[in-house]
């Protein structure tokens, strides 16, 4: 039988594509409306006479006005649905003061992508540091100048919507990929795994917080095709055939088209089609060889080989840290990694697999092939 897909076989894997990615994108489009819609301010100032002046002035923006007096009402309106697209936070405000209501907003994970803009007093040095400490997103000092205020209450509501679809890209492209590790027999951690090895690897390489983001979602993603693989194939403990191993050389491409109508995930499609290429030219879908091969893409390669070698496997027990770097030094030989970036891969990690990211590794892959 040839080494290739029969066109029945073609055909099936595109309707697995097609459907994939219209659930994705749907879900999707759910996930980013329930963050997104008319604009919510809330006006947290102790001082009503201030209030109903920030109300009036934002008229302009033709928005939807939430308030509170103090620190606490702020609190409960935050957390109410929909919740607010950009807060107003007087710095003194009553109870918990603005400052310390930033703070806890900016710690929160559900809540950090809320701008708050900080309301104070005076433009004074100390006034500044304190916003920018708190984590405030801006800072305006009273008396508010409503042209400033509008111009800068569109500028961090924009900023919004944009981590809101991000946001929802995220939670989406995580769903996902958890459903393929579990369709795949794998724990469910090792797509925060791989995702967190990824990301360390590349604060060690010097990249920028867009570039991690990037990285983060490239290895959250990297095997999402392999949802359209027939789990007989997936599941299959003996040498797959000809034929199926050409099925299963295309979940990279798979991957690739199941996310590609998803614009905050444009950025990550070469990481997903190219994570199985070879620096030597013998890996799938496209061959590429050396440089060819984007960067992220080689990184998520390298990863995903180290956290499949040191987790626990039914047909084989993990290696150690040690085995498993000298596991990726042999393939970098043979041609399958990059051999510098390898290096530099074990030059960021001398601890165990454990203290890598600083909890037990529970997550589990065989090596790539």
């Amino acid at each position: 039988m040839p080494d290739t897909l029969s066109p029945v076989s073609a055909e099936q894997l595109d309707a697995h594509v097609n459907k994939h990615s219209a659930q994705l994108t749907e879900a999707f489009s759910g996930a980013a409306a329930d963050v997104t819609g008319r604009t919510r301010v809330l006006i947290a100032d102790g001082n009503a006479t201030i209030r109903k002046l920030l109300k009036h002035a934002l008229l302009a923006v033709d928005c939807d006005i939430i308030e509170a007096g103090d620190g606490n009402e702020t609190m409960r309106k935050v957390q109410e649905r929909p919740e607010p697209n950009a807060i107003l936070l007087d710095a003194r405000l009553p109870g918990i003061d603005g400052l310390e209501v930033c703070r806890r907003l900016k710690a929160d994970m559900q809540f950090r992508t809320i701008p708050v803009v900080i309301l104070t007093t005076s433009s004074n040095g100390e006034d500044v540091t304190e916003a920018v400490e708190a984590g405030a997103d801006e800072f305006l000092s009273k008396p508010i100048n409503r042209a400033e205020l509008t111009v800068r209450l569109r500028s961090i509501t924009r900023m919004h919507s944009h981590n809101a679809e991000m946001i929802g890209a995220e939670s989406v492209a995580m769903a996902l990929a958890r459903a393929v590790a579990c369709k795949d027999g794998y724990s469910s951690g090792h797509v925060e795994q791989v995702a967190n090895y990824a990301v360390d690897f590349g604060k060690f390489l010097g990249f920028d917080s867009a570039e991690l983001k990037s990285l983060r979602y490239g290895a959250i993603l990297h095997n999402v095709g392999k949802i359209a693989i027939p789990d007989s194939i997936l599941e299959k403990t003996g040498p797959l055939t000809p034929r199926e191993r050409a099925l299963f050389h295309q979940h990279p491409r798979v991957g690739c088209d199941i996310c590609a109508p998803l614009k905050p995930l444009k950025s990550v499609l070469p990481t997903i089609r190219h994570h199985k290429e070879h620096y030597d030219g013998t890996g799938y879908p496209d061959g590429l060889r050396g440089d060819e091969i984007p960067l992220n893409a080689q990184i998520v390669g390298i990863v995903d080989v180290y956290s499949a070698l040191t987790n626990d496997r039914p047909f084989r027990r993990a290696k150690s840290h040690q085995e498993a770097l000298e596991i990726l030094r042999e393939r970098a030989v043979n041609g399958t990694h990059n051999p510098k970036l390898v290096e530099q891969f074990i030059s960021s990690h001398d601890s165990p697999a454990t203290d890598l990211l600083g909890t037990d590794s529970t997550a589990a892959e065989a090596p790539a092939t």
